[in-house]
């Protein structure tokens, strides 16, 4: 009796993992964004930048990042309703290999996993017991429902990169602006035009600093979604092939069933 209770363990010590990863990476985040503006660094950064584009930055980053952090709830929860299902039919299966393989929908709990095993059965009634039953559509079709609203996430962060590029632009044409009118001005107005070559150069790394890490960030969410995604339909896929499929393509060969 150890073994099961060991193998269960494992089993459940792997609930919640996709949201474990995600609260791990915007935990290290936070932190280094509360350390910032404990030092005083997120204000430098805001007041330094005349275009007023870090603020914007940090401002879209964090509305994306909460986006993203619904979608890893999202995940989670799917993966999980993966497991619980997979806990259901193994139940069934310790009464008798035929009762997991036919076992009910309504009994299944609810979710995205019992959705689509409704949708297959389904597609299995309809076409007919001459059709070869393949599954390989309903999956792109589940996996692209899966990924709605992911692109969200690769746009802004491709978005926060083009600006913090853009930054860089504007701040070197603040940096040359004083330098081209230097000499017309005199020596007396040095202080000055160094100055506001200061300024275009911290426009320049402050927003090309605040478009690389809001975009990274961004970037390593959408990794962790991505990931998310094929172990779903992975467990789904292997699932079915094994539990719904079998009974379906029996009872479709016998016409007695």
């Amino acid at each position: 009796m150890r073994l099961p209770n060991r193998a269960r363990s494992g089993v459940d010590s792997r609930r919640s993992l996709m949201l474990l990863k995600g609260l791990l990476l915007w935990t290290a985040a936070g932190t280094a964004f509360l350390a910032a503006w404990h030092c005083g660094l997120l204000r430098r950064v805001w007041t330094a930048d005349s275009t007023g584009l870090s603020a914007a930055i940090t401002l879209v980053f964090l509305g994306v990042a909460a986006h993203g952090s619904w979608h890893v709830l999202r995940l989670s929860r799917a993966l999980n309703h993966v497991m619980d299902v997979q806990d259901a039919i193994a139940t069934a299966a310790e009464v008798s290999v035929e009762a997991s393989q036919s076992a009910r929908i309504d009994d299944l709990p609810t979710g995205c996993v019992r959705e689509y095993i409704q949708g297959l059965r389904t597609r299995a009634k309809i076409v007919g017991r001459r059709a070869v039953l393949d599954q390989n559509l309903l999956l792109e079709a589940f996996e692209a429902d899966l990924r709605r609203g992911h692109d969200l996430g690769r746009l802004v962060a491709d978005l926060l990169l083009s600006l913090g590029l853009l930054g860089s632009v504007l701040g070197l044409g603040l940096m040359l602006g004083p330098l081209i009118h230097l000499f017309a001005y005199g020596l007396s107005a040095l202080g000055d035009r160094l100055a506001a070559i200061s300024g275009g150069m911290a426009v320049a790394l402050y927003t090309t600093l605040a478009g690389l890490i809001g975009g990274t960030l961004l970037k390593l969410q959408g990794f962790l979604l991505d990931a998310a995604v094929q172990e779903l339909v992975r467990r789904t896929t292997r699932l079915t092939e094994i539990y719904i499929l079998p009974p379906i393509e029996r009872s479709r060969s016998d016409p007695a069933a």
